[in-house]
């Protein structure tokens, strides 16, 4: 198989600056260099910020709870859950171990997709309507909730050699504190910026250290995640 030219790009990763940068060259051609490019479904950008990325989904997922509004105006509350469960709630949620914010404003706007999924599955649409009640009596945890417990999982996945991601001991390095409680933590890993605080690995491993022994030693992922969601 060979790759076309045309449909290749050059994107430098770096925060830096004054990067440095290189031209390269496919079959005689000169790839374009872009400062964003899609890649597996997510949108990368040149300084790995993920603003750009939250926006492209955000957009997507409130066309799709629009179209549901509009063709789906039925009054099953069952069959409009469904729709939103299938069709929006996957796009907002797709890979986002890898891009999770931190930030208030980027959780605020996910989360307003699916108060306004609430608004429309419930069929209440008034000023004076609680949206909290309308999420507690569907019983919907929280978008930012939900992206802690498919992180926490991925790590314990990682951890119990189930995907195919190397443990390596720069990322995940057992603690050397020797407390019962403490055996199955890891080293949390100094950070100079919110940017790495934040990545997965820094943050997952604070919030896994925090778990309860007997979650972290359970057999199988699914057991982990139902457990993990009762924690909430």
């Amino acid at each position: 198989m060979e790759f076309h030219p045309n449909k290749c790009n050059v994107l430098t990763i770096s925060r830096k600056q004054n990067p440095l940068r290189h031209q390269y060259t496919l079959h005689g051609h000169i790839l374009e260099a872009v400062t964003r490019a899609k890649y597996l479904g997510c949108l990368l950008t040149s300084d790995m910020r993920w603003n750009d990325h939250i926006s492209s989904i955000c957009g997507k997922a409130n066309k799709t709870l629009g179209f549901l509004r509009r063709n789906l105006n039925i009054s099953s509350i069952k069959v409009k859950e469904n729709a939103y469960k299938s069709l929006v709630r996957p796009l907002v949620e797709y890979a986002s171990s890898v891009w999770d914010p931190y930030q208030q404003k980027d959780i605020y706007r996910l989360e307003m997709i699916q108060r306004r999924a609430a608004r429309y599955v419930s069929n209440r649409f008034g000023n004076r309507s609680s949206v909290d009640n309308m999420l507690n009596h569907l019983n919907w945890r929280s978008l930012e909730q939900r992206r802690k417990d498919a992180r926490l999982t991925l790590l314990y996945k990682i951890v119990n050699d189930k995907v195919c991601i190397e443990k390596s001991g720069r990322l995940i390095t057992p603690s050397r504190r020797t407390r019962h409680t403490q055996q199955h933590s890891f080293q949390i890993t100094s950070c100079s910026s919110d940017y790495r605080k934040f990545s997965f690995f820094p943050r997952t491993i604070r919030e896994w250290n925090s778990l309860p022994p007997d979650i972290v030693t359970l057999e199988t992922s699914d057991a982990f995640k139902a457990q993990v969601s009762l924690l909430h």
